[in-house]
């Protein structure tokens, strides 16, 4: 059935409406700075507020789960996800917010805090694929996503949504540039009563109910940019366990993130900058077996500083990190540990366009000692061939294991060693016109020692286990008023050994606009079939979402979406069904 959905594009709506002019001009920070998207040597992906605010989704998790390379899977409303980056466990992927580390020291290859991370504030998403460890470190040996959120808009609004499944949810933003100030504050509620999560030895609805608030405070003045961002999430998602269960089951969640700092441009060509970032995790389980608290504490301060000379691009860096692990489980006098790192890059740029990238990082960690890493990049556009980019990337990571993986309350084990990997990619992007792009990537990599969860306890694998594939997309854009883009992943790997990673996956959107108040939308994503733990066999499945966008004026905004317009019936997870066609309405007003 797979083979099946090329023949369908055509037939699907997307969230997706970029202009291909727009897309080369856009600015990320893979190297640690500000740069434009066509000239970075490796595999980025960028998701606007214009196609966050055109999709059907509602947490972050699901929009990730359109981007080339990158799948994941969850337990339902608010569970945990599983996401995978090339093939790569969710602990090798860095996932940060505002810059804070969204990775959990006490957590098991999943993270609980994507399914609860609306998109009601974000700004864009930044995606950065293959080894990232030279600028991000740990955790970051599959790729770094990036998610910021609305920190420079000065506007005042409310939004409001009601549908499927007893779902409500509501935002208020208040918004103000004062002088050199520019303030932010983002309050919201999400609430569902959800679906039944666990079709075995389970009958009951599993609901989810979170509010958040983000605060953002930002002065640009005489040089000197201050910036303070807290964001805090607190929330309720209800579960099954493996068995049936005699009682309600749930957990509660609270997590805070800072991120402050302050940069200081000495001179045009001159860059200081030093930010401090904290990211605390508190959960409280009250399952089957009991209560159990788990509490993590993730601390950053970073000094860098950036210069610019006759073509050269220096960035040189130092690090300090500490993570906490206490707990129900929490073993004494092993909940902690730090790490320091120094890093420097240069970026060459000649007069061709030619960008050539180079570093390396040292990182001294509390327990297993010096661990040096490097990362190298080529982005050459072709004279001869304008509007093709031929680009090239190789990197090597490394990563401790965490403190859950060490001394939590599964499979934990103290003896666990290092993970090394090397990974490289090349591919080109060809913008052909302003009405149509395309680029395909070949990636690879090798890790050592790679952790791997098994019973009764995680263990460092012995030999050399392999990822590689490859992603191919195109962008087309006929009218003025249309857009079509497709996306596709070949992963290369033993099914039944690497599970929830399909070999292939497609996703598709298509946005067409009738005039300046109505547009429709929609999505469609098609993954092959596959393997779950236990050799068990999920089977291929296509979730189809479509909508329609009206703006009777330029402050206000109507949304009707249909998710799983075909109520397709599907799992991700071997027992955990798909959610079921879901309708929602949504209301936008700024003032």
């Amino acid at each position: 059935m797979y083979k099946s959905i090329l023949t369908l594009i055509l037939l699907i709506f997307s969230s997706v409406f970029l202009a291909a002019d727009e897309v080369r001009t856009l600015v990320i920070t893979p190297s640690g700075y500000e740069t434009q998207i066509n000239k970075v040597g490796g595999s980025v992906t960028v998701i606007s507020s214009e196609e966050i605010a055109n999709s059907g989704y509602q947490t972050v998790s699901e929009i990730l789960n359109t981007v080339p390379g990158i799948h994941s899977v969850s337990t339902g409303f608010g569970g945990t996800v599983s996401l995978f980056s090339r093939g790569h466990d969710s602990d090798m992927t860095k996932i940060m917010l505002d810059g804070v580390d969204l990775n959990d020291p006490s957590a098991f290859g999943t993270t609980a805090v994507l399914s609860t991370l609306m998109l009601n504030n974000i700004n864009r998403i930044e995606i950065v694929r293959g080894p990232q460890s030279l600028i991000s470190g740990a955790d970051a040996m599959g790729g770094v996503i990036n998610i910021i959120t609305n920190k420079s808009i000065a506007e005042n609004s409310v939004s409001a949504s009601t549908g499927s499944n007893n779902t409500h949810s509501a935002t208020v933003k208040i918004g103000t540039k004062q002088n050199e100030y520019n303030i932010n504050l983002n309050i919201s509620e999400f609430q569902t009563k959800g679906i039944n999560v666990r079709t075995v030895g389970n009958d009951d609805n599993d609901g989810f109910d979170q509010t958040s608030m983000n605060l953002s405070v930002n002065r640009d003045f005489n040089g000197v940019g201050v910036k303070f961002n807290y964001k805090n999430q607190a929330g309720r998602v209800e579960y099954d366990e493996s068995t049936s269960q005699a009682r309600p089951i749930y957990a509660d969640n609270d997590y805070i993130f800072l991120n402050t700092g302050i940069d200081y441009k000495y001179s045009p060509n001159t860059l200081l900058s030093i930010e401090y970032n904290k990211s605390d995790f508190d959960r409280r389980d009250n399952g089957q077996w009991g209560s159990t608290n788990y509490f993590s504490k993730v601390e950053m301060l970073k000094g860098k500083s950036k210069i610019i000379h006759n073509g050269n691009i220096v960035l040189v860096g130092i690090e300090t990190k500490s993570e906490e692990y206490l707990g129900t489980y929490a073993p004494p006098n092993k909940n902690s540990v730090s790490e320091q790192s120094f890093i420097i890059q240069n970026e060459f740029n000649n007069n061709n366009n030619t960008s050539i990238l180079a570093g390396v990082r040292v990182d001294n960690h509390e327990a297993y000692g010096n661990y040096t890493t490097f990362k190298a990049s080529l982005n050459q556009p072709l004279d001869d061939f304008p509007g093709l980019i031929v680009k090239a990337s190789i990197g090597t990571g490394f990563r401790a294991p965490t403190l859950g993986e060490l001394y939590g309350q599964f499979n934990a084990n103290q003896s666990l060693q290092p993970e090394e990997s090397l990974g490289y990619e090349f591919g080109f992007i060809n913008y052909l016109s302003s009405k149509l792009d395309f680029g395909s990537t070949y990636f690879k990599s090798e890790i050592e020692d790679a952790i791997t969860y098994g019973s009764p306890m995680y263990y460092n694998a012995s030999g050399t286990s392999e990822r590689e594939g490859v992603e191919t997309y195109v962008n087309i854009y006929p009218f003025d008023n249309f857009s079509l883009k497709i996306n596709h992943t070949h992963l290369t790997t033993d099914e039944k050994v690497y599970v929830r990673r399909p070999n292939n996956k497609l996703s598709s959107s298509v946005n067409y606009k009738f005039d300046d108040q109505i547009d429709i939308f929609g999505s469609l994503i098609a993954v092959e079939d596959h393997y779950d733990v236990g050799s068990v066999k999920i089977d291929s499945f296509q979730v189809l979402d479509a909508g329609i966008n009206y703006t009777p004026d330029k402050s206000t905004n109507l949304k009707f979406k249909i998710n799983n317009l075909t109520n397709e019936r599907y799992e991700q997870i071997s027992g955990y069904p798909g959610l079921p066609r879901q309708i929602f309405l949504e209301m936008f007003k700024s003032f």
